[in-house]
């Protein structure tokens, strides 16, 4: 087996829209896909050492709810060292004795790459497979390596802190980031004062903060593409 490590020049930025429901990024994500050669691929989280599964275009016949991996030895090193990981079989190995099918470890080429902010720490994965011999090409983990940037927010929307938020908290929590005071943001909401400052306490509980001043400092962190909307 052959590992190649290769880093990501820029490409032109695939817009993707962070309010998409799960089955509409699927269908967005197909169709990006059919630009590489791939027969399967699959975006995740990360969460508590695995990947949080939040698309998968051929999900496992025997377990298609399965909604989290283990992250193997080159999914880590991808995500260690913040670059795309193509890997490539020169020749079949035998799998396992008892050890059911498993893409990542049976399948002829892999590649992968982090989801995030380019220099920063990785929100996710995104892993693309092949069943036949195939070499990508510098130009293939280019184009992935700059779709995975694009998707940092989206991984974020759907899995991280805001994730526990509902539609109103997240307004709510917009809104006091950027400065408004807590009646502000009951007239911009159109709620009553109290109806607000229990919105409001909502959320900073949900994400574990003390005061809307930790909000405004902790929000950057939470939207490092600028938000949500």
């Amino acid at each position: 087996m052959i590992v190649r490590a290769l880093s990501a020049s820029p490409v032109h930025a695939l817009g993707m829209d962070c309010a998409l429901d799960v089955p509409k990024l699927q269908l967005q994500l197909d169709q990006a896909m059919a630009l590489v050669h791939e027969d399967r691929w699959l975006l995740g989280a990360l969460r508590d050492g695995k990947l949080k599964v939040l698309a998968d275009s051929s999900p496992e016949p025997g377990r298609p709810y399965r909604r989290t991996r283990p992250l193997t030895a080159l999914a880590r090193r991808c995500l260690h060292e913040r670059r795309p990981l193509t890997v490539a079989s020169v020749a079949a190995e035998p799998g396992e004795p008892n050890r059911p099918p498993d893409w990542e470890m049976d399948w002829a080429a892999l590649l992968y790459a982090p989801v995030g902010m380019p220099s920063q720490r990785p929100v996710g994965l995104l892993i693309l497979g092949s069943r036949t011999d195939h070499w990508y090409q510098q130009a293939e983990v280019d184009y992935v390596a700059a779709l995975a940037v694009t998707l940092t927010s989206l991984v974020l929307s759907l899995s991280g802190p805001l994730a526990r938020l509902s539609h109103r908290e997240l307004e709510a929590a917009r809104l006091i980031a950027q400065g408004l005071s807590v009646p502000e943001t009951s007239a911009a909401l159109q709620l009553g004062l109290e109806e607000a400052r229990r919105l409001v306490a909502c959320v900073l509980r949900k994400l574990s903060l003390r005061s809307p001043g930790q909000l405004t400092e902790t929000w950057p962190r939470l939207g490092p593409l600028g938000g949500y909307s």
